[in-house]
């Protein structure tokens, strides 16, 4: 029998362990060095994935959530990986043990339950959907016949409903620097995701055509037709960020990001997703502060997504608006505030009986 995993390792996944004084997680395989992985446990995970080995038997859920994580789950979009790794941790940790055939609808409601009862109920939806996912995986990989998780109530979720104003965003744009502006702009104009803003560049636009994009987690492909409007705000973001100093002269860059990171004086890399955060939260807190913004008036920068589709005439030009493959969602999530519609009048195309003029 091997020896006793010790407490900070009992959590980590096979051949993980955390070194206390080097505070640094090392992947451990017999025979080699053993190989660093990371300060931070989210680096670790990324990293375990890469070079850890797959036990292609899945004799544990342990063996195949690790299979999903090596195989299928680097795929996805980044956001979506990342995520995947926060999950793939709490799973292995309560069903890492278990026989894939024995897994039951019963154990995906204690699981729910459980990550409720310790203050993460809409994680525990996210969790249980990567879980459900990797059993669909392992039918297709004849692990089990059958999976065991079919209507499955998952916990209840308060589905946000903040609509910003066009007076709210006037009003916060003033404490916003230039780029933001635009950022701000473009977003509201085409309702792209944050993951697909921050890729933008010069490659997606073409003149007379549009703005070209594949977004990043469904794989849509949406054209934005080309329009005055959003000819200035590229015409804008290239005076920016595509043009690179060169003997006190300013040199036109062949490929440039929207947003580029300006932490690199060559511009040629994009701005993060952190680096957006922190610019749109700077901003807020001095809305805030000078009172131009209540508290109830905040917002975050996913709502202007969510504004996008709602500023639409309808939901069908929502949906393709957004990429979405599937209309419900637009309407479900994204398209808040109150759905305008016609009322019926005598006048109306349904040429309904007004029995207000005495027709019968």
């Amino acid at each position: 029998m091997g020896r006793k995993r010790s407490p900070e390792n009992q959590n980590l996944p096979r051949g993980m362990i955390y070194n206390k004084k080097a505070d640094t997680y090392y992947l451990r395989a017999a025979g080699q060095k053993d190989i660093r992985l990371g300060k931070t446990i989210h680096e670790a995970f990324r990293n375990y994935y890469a070079y850890a080995e797959i036990n292609y038997e899945c004799r544990t859920m342990f063996d195949l959530i690790d299979r999903y994580m090596k195989e299928v789950s680097p795929t996805k979009a980044d956001d979506t990986h990342k995520s995947n790794i926060a999950a793939s941790k709490h799973l292995t940790k309560r069903f890492g043990s278990m026989n894939p055939t024995m897994v039951r609808a019963r154990h995906a409601y204690q699981y729910l339950d459980l990550r409720a009862r310790e203050g993460a109920p809409v994680r525990a939806n996210r969790e249980f959907a990567l879980l459900s996912t990797i059993m669909t995986h392992a039918v297709r990989w004849g692990v089990i016949d059958n999976t065991p998780f079919h209507k499955i109530i998952r916990n209840p979720e308060k589905k946000r409903k903040r609509l910003v104003t066009d007076n709210e965003l006037e009003a916060f744009l003033k404490h916003c620097p230039r780029w933001l502006q635009l950022y701000i702009a473009l977003k509201v104009a085409i309702g792209l995701r944050q993951t697909d803003m921050i890729k933008l560049n010069s490659k997606n636009w073409f003149e007379g055509e549009g703005l070209k994009v594949q977004t990043s987690k469904t794989g849509v492909r949406i054209q934005f037709n080309h329009c005055d409007y959003l000819a200035k705000i590229v015409a804008e973001l290239k005076e920016l960020n595509g043009y690179r100093l060169v003997a006190r002269k300013r040199v036109p860059i062949l490929h440039w990001y929207f947003f580029a990171s300006h932490a690199d004086s060559r511009l040629d890399k994009p701005l993060t997703a952190s680096g957006v955060r922190t610019a749109f939260n700077k901003a807020m807190r001095e809305a805030l502060a000078s009172g131009d913004l209540k508290p109830e008036q905040r917002f975050q920068e996913r709502d202007l997504r969510a504004k996008a589709a709602t500023d639409c005439e309808n939901a069908m030009q929502a949906s393709e608006l957004l990429g979405h493959k599937s209309i419900s969602i637009t309407n479900d999530i994204y398209r808040r505030g109150f759905t305008k519609v016609d009322p019926i009048t005598p006048d109306s195309k349904f040429k309904i009986k007004d029995k207000l003029n005495g027709e019968n």
